[in-house]
């Protein structure tokens, strides 16, 4: 269970394997022209971050860019911002213009950041957002990184471990996205609009839901990108680039050799586009 968190607000991708043109304005989204930037670096928005409690060292540094993994384009309307914890740094991509908050569970060093329009929240991790990209970058501990992926991927809870999440709602889509690299668990999932499924905090509104999450078994580590955003010809790019760019930078890639990744991109990519592209 998380401890405390230290809520953070402030203002503030990646198409995978192809560029995309994205337009974002007033928190909404639209298909419009856009210079996709070619891969190699990307600018990098900061997401505000409090001073650190006590004994903990201070929030990471933001550096002004950041590299883009090979095979991946940054819209020219999205940005990647860089969430700061305690000694670090995590990046993911959302429109941009759209608001940053990023949380701190102190009581387990949980670690989340949630990019949506409107005004920062004072407790994202308890908010209803219409439209957000969220992402999980440290659940906070082992049971966590269990609990983060079990519900939705039964294989995270299997024998040594136990799991506390509850089953996932038979609405709710889950692909397995195919690796070689052993025990590592790479699953997208589907929840359609208006179904709040009990694993994924950000369902339930009038948007479809996709995301991705990923578990390391036995014990993680897991993390989970989730992106949620009104059905345009915007969001399959948007949505395509969110959870890949989070495969591409995060825990799952150190697993995967250079052709495994691309071809993991290649097939959540074409998961987001069958699944947003249903009627």
């Amino acid at each position: 269970m998380h401890g405390t968190a230290a809520s953070v607000s402030g203002p503030g991708r990646l198409a995978v394997l192809a560029a995309a043109g994205l337009l974002v304005a007033s928190g909404s989204l639209a298909s419009g022209a856009g210079v996709a930037a070619a891969a190699g670096t990307a600018p990098v928005r900061a997401c505000p971050a409090r001073a650190s409690a006590p004994g903990l060292p201070p929030p990471g540094a933001v550096p002004a860019t950041v590299a883009v993994p090979d095979g991946v384009v940054v819209p020219a309307t999205a940005a990647v911002y860089g969430a700061r914890y305690p000694g670090e740094t995590y990046f993911l991509v959302a429109p941009a213009g759209w608001t940053c908050d990023t949380v701190f569970f102190a009581g387990d060093g949980g670690q989340q950041a949630y990019v949506h329009p409107g005004a920062p929240a004072a407790d994202p991790a308890d908010s209803r957002f219409d439209a957000v990209v969220r992402a999980v970058f440290v659940s906070g501990g082992a049971q966590t990184d269990v609990d983060l992926a079990c519900g939705l991927v039964p294989a995270a809870g299997a024998a040594p471990n136990t799991c506390d999440a509850p089953a996932r709602l038979p609405a709710t889509r889950v692909h397995a996205v195919p690796t070689r690299a052993p025990g590592l668990l790479l699953t997208a999932v589907g929840v359609p609009a208006n179904t709040r499924e009990p694993n994924l905090p950000t369902t339930g509104g009038p948007n479809r839901t996709v995301a991705l999450v990923t578990f390391q078994s036995p014990g993680g580590p897991a993390q989970e990108i989730s992106c949620t955003v009104p059905a345009s010809a915007a969001s399959v790019p948007l949505c395509q680039a969110a959870l890949g760019h989070l495969l591409a930078t995060g825990a799952a890639a150190e697993q995967l050799s250079r052709a495994d990744l691309a071809a993991a991109l290649a097939d959540l990519d074409g998961f987001v586009a069958g699944y947003l592209a249903q009627p």
